[in-house]
């Protein structure tokens, strides 16, 4: 949604090229859906969240790419399998050792991948104006905004929730951005800890389904925590 005098430059400028024709349908629809904020009140029974996760060439933002991307819905905390999403995108590489260690993907599996521009321009018309979730969502955002900014001139609009610092505000309070133990807080460590079953580790679609496990975990403990409408989950 949109959060500074910036951003609704940024949108208004994007949809006068709109009206010029000038930025694809998908593109359009999607910052005519997050020209308004959600009201602070909404419950958060009434928001379509969307978990997703990139895999990537290398985990350098401004010069690796993404390779993959998964996401799965969820709204009234249950998990929407029906209403997913998945592609494979199209590039030269599949990065270092490093990279192709953790997403195991090699050059013939993306080979017949779609475009970079295809494939973001899908990803906004699946989110919308859903809240997005991610674990350490920073720099899933950041790489996907990346591509919009390089075919479209605009980044991602949306409210985003970040799972581990949700865990760790709920686990530790007020003193959430206090020192924690190393790891404490990736991925297979609070599945452990939440009961989630590891599968299809280190793919886009898979790390998405387990994110969204997590989040529908954390959303029941934020209940009982008091947090009910989107203003006092997206609180800061």
């Amino acid at each position: 949604m949109i959060t500074s005098v910036i951003d609704r430059l940024i949108i208004e400028t994007a949809l006068y090229r709109c009206r010029n024709n000038s930025l694809p349908e998908s593109v359009c629809r999607y910052l005519r859906l997050n020209r308004k904020k959600m009201p602070l009140a909404t419950p958060l029974a009434d928001i379509r969240f969307v978990v997703f996760d990139t895999e990537t060439t290398g985990f350098d933002v401004r010069h690796d790419k993404v390779i993959s991307i998964g996401a799965v819905s969820l709204k009234a905390q249950r998990i929407v399998v029906g209403d997913s999403f998945e592609v494979l995108v199209r590039q030269e590489k599949v990065g270092d050792r490093e990279a192709v260690s953790v997403h195991g993907l090699l050059c013939k599996d993306i080979a017949f991948g779609v475009d970079e521009r295809t494939a973001v321009s899908g990803f906004l018309d699946y989110i919308g104006n859903s809240v997005l979730v991610a674990q350490h969502a920073g720099f899933d955002i950041a790489m996907v905004n990346q591509q919009l900014s390089r075919y479209f001139g605009i980044r991602l609009f949306n409210d985003v929730i970040d799972t581990a610092s949700l865990a760790k505000r709920l686990e530790k309070g007020p003193y959430y951005n206090l020192a924690h133990k190393v790891g404490e807080y990736r991925l297979d460590a609070l599945c452990e800890r939440y009961s989630i079953r590891l599968h299809d580790r280190h793919t886009s679609a898979g790390d998405a389904y387990l994110t969204a496990q997590l989040y529908q975990r954390l959303l029941a403990k934020s209940r009982k925590s008091g947090i009910k409408t989107a203003g006092t989950l997206l609180m800061k």
